[in-house]
Order: C-alpha cells, then sequence, then structure tokens
C-alpha cells in the first residue's frame, strides 16, 4: 500500500484540540504540552500500525559479515533480503552458539543462512561470498515535531486519530476521566480498523506491482 507525503501540520492539530475542549484561547491547554502529545501519538501509532515503512538497498562486500544499519530511525526490523532471498533471523546468543559449532574458525563464505543484529549492526554468516544486492525493510520511526509548523510524520489518514489521542490526554489532564476513556477507545478502535484494512490490503493479489519510493543507503 502507497501513501502521499503527509500534508497535516501540528498548529491543525492544536486548532482542533482546542476547539473540541473548549478552549480555543489555550489557557487551559499550553502548546507545549499539545506538541508532546503529538509525539507520543505518533510513538503509539507506530508502534501499533507500522505504518512508516521504508526500505534500504546497498550492494554486499565479498568476504565482509558485518554491515551498519542505514539509519538510527529504525523502529522494527521487518526483513533482510541478499540477492533477492530472505534470510531468517536469529537472536544474538543463539548464533553465536550455532556458528561456533558450525563454523568454528568464522571463515566460511557464501550465501547467508541468517543474520544476527548487535550494537547497530548486522551480521550474515556466512560471510556473502558475492557482490549481491542487500535489502532492508524497515519500520521507521516518526520525526519528532517541535515547531507549529512542523508537518505530522503519518499519512494524513492518520490526522484524527492524532487529535483523539491528544483529546483523551487533554481530558485525562482536566480530570474528567470519562471523557478520556471514551476518546481513549474511540483511539484504539481507529487503530484496529485500519490495522486490518493495512493487513487486507498486504494479503491481496494484484496483475502489476508498482513500487513508488525507495530509499537509497
Amino acid at each position: 500500500m502507497s501513501y502521499s507525503p503527509p500534508t497535516r501540520l501540528v498548529s491543525e492539530v492544536m486548532t482542533a484540540v482546542k476547539r473540541q475542549f473548549g478552549d480555543e484561547s489555550g489557557v487551559q491547554l499550553e502548546d507545549s504540552d499539545i506538541i508532546r502529545w503529538v509525539n507520543d501519538a505518533q510513538d503509539v501509532i507506530v508502534a501499533k500500525t507500522k505504518v512508516l515503512k521504508a526500505k534500504s538497498s546497498t550492494p554486499a562486500t565479498a568476504g565482509q559479515a558485518a554491515y551498519t544499519f542505514p539509519s538510527d530511525n529504525i523502529y522494527q526490523i521487518e526483513s533482510l533480503h541478499y540477492d533477492g532471498m530472505r534470510i531468517p533471523n536469529m537472536n544474538f546468543p543463539e548464533a553465536e552458539e550455532y556458528i561456533f559449532t558450525a563454523d568454528p574458525l568464522g571463515d566460511a563464505l557464501g550465501s547467508p543462512a541468517l543474520w544476527y543484529e548487535w550494537a547497530g549492526t548486522f551480521t550474515f554468516w556466512p560471510a556473502p561470498g558475492e557482490v549481491q544486492n542487500i535489502d532492508l525493510y524497515y519500520t521507521q520511526r516518526p520525526v519528532r515535531v517541535t515547531l507549529v509548523s512542523d508537518v505530522l510524520s503519518l499519512p494524513d489518514k492518520y490526522y484524527q486519530d492524532v487529535v483523539r489521542y491528544c483529546m483523551q490526554q487533554a481530558y485525562e489532564m482536566d480530570e474528567d476521566m470519562a471523557n478520556s476513556q471514551a476518546k481513549g477507545q474511540q483511539f484504539d478502535a481507529s487503530l484496529n480498523e485500519k490495522s486490518e484494512e493495512e493487513r487486507t490490503a498486504q494479503n491481496m493479489t494484484y496483475d502489476k506491482i508498482t513500487v513508488y519510493e525507495d530509499y537509497g543507503w
């Protein structure tokens, strides 16, 4: 599923929240509070929906096993491919024990059978024996907003969800727990619906797949 670039501004969220809360003059709700809630909302939405998808590609170096992740803005690795083939992931302790048993000299070369992560790098075993493409598919972290003129990181379809989250926090701050709970339920229901739509879209089969954007390493 592809998305158009986000267009909604923090200022729009502020206006909507203050209007719905009945505080358009900003006596109760400070801009700094709403900016903090917007950042929290984006973090929660990405954690629940994995909506910010990205891909990075780089050529492997023959004989080189370890590579640095292309960004410190990675929330979750979805898949890692070498030469178009998905490589299974193994956690570090299991990978260390497995490799020690299978390759005690640590000099195996070939098509990678697994990869593991440690301290911002990912390592293949065995080390790639050829110069083939490495493709990393991952979920991005949202960019933190600091100004009212900042654009949200999320697709515009999530704008109302950001507003709902902020309203939930505003009511909670005002000790109006009934309205806070109601907004929280609306927020969760909306995200569950969008997540289901996303899963359905990913499982559909198309005659032609068009790649709209690629992220260089």
